[in-house]
Formats: C-alpha cells, structure tokens, sequence
C-alpha cells in the first residue's frame, strides 16, 4: 500500500488530506501537537491541537529532529504569505519596517504573523 507521505509539502493543513489520522498512529502527545507516524512509511509528523480558532497544520519532522522542540515557524509564514497570493512591492507599514507587504494587508509576513493570522 502506498502513501501519500512523498507527495505532501512540509507544513499543509490538516483537511488538505483527508484520512491523515487514519493512515498514520499516534505516538505521542506534547504542548499542544501530538507525534504522528505515518503506517506505511514511517513518517513522523507533528499534528496540532484541534483549536476552534487556528487553523490546524500538519508538519513534517525531519529525521533525527526533536519532534517537540521543531520550530516550524518559518514553514507557517512561508505558508501565510502564498495562502494570500504572495508579496507586494508596497512596504509595510509597522514603523521602521522596510519588508515588502503580504497582499491584501498593510503588513509584511513578520508583522501579519504577530497578529496571530495563520493563512
């Protein structure tokens, strides 16, 4: 039985495939993620919490990586920004900034991501 492990990106919301719980098993649970293993592969992925307010991302976790400690930050701002059609040329308007705007906000990445947007 194949896998869809290969195919998927590195960081990807939770309802972009379906029967993830399904085809994997939990190993573990921490702050708010849970360890999953892929039954096929042997993937590990860090799962997020169910939250009614956050989207809920599914991470890759390189091998020999600590699962917990995994900062998948800039995974979710990369996604942030093509969730919302990538860049502008207009600078951001946070003082002092001078990186390039996310389309439809005023902020950059970094400033759009502090304000708790996910996609």
């Amino acid at each position: 039985m194949n896998c869809a492990c290969s195919s998927l990106p590195d960081l990807v919301k939770l309802e972009a495939c379906p029967g993830f719980e399904k085809t994997t098993v939990r190993l573990a649970s921490g702050n708010w993620v849970h360890l999953h293993k892929c039954s096929t592969c042997g993937q590990l992925w860090r799962l997020d919490e169910r939250d009614k307010y956050q989207t809920q991302f599914v991470v890759r976790i390189p091998a020999g990586a600590d699962w917990e400690q995994f900062d998948a930050t800039p995974l979710q701002k990369n996604f942030l920004a093509q969730s919302r059609g990538g860049l502008t040329e207009e600078q951001c308007i946070w003082h002092g900034c001078k990186e390039k705007r996310v389309k439809g906000v005023v902020y950059c990445v970094e400033h759009l991501y502090q304000t708790g947007a996910r996609e």
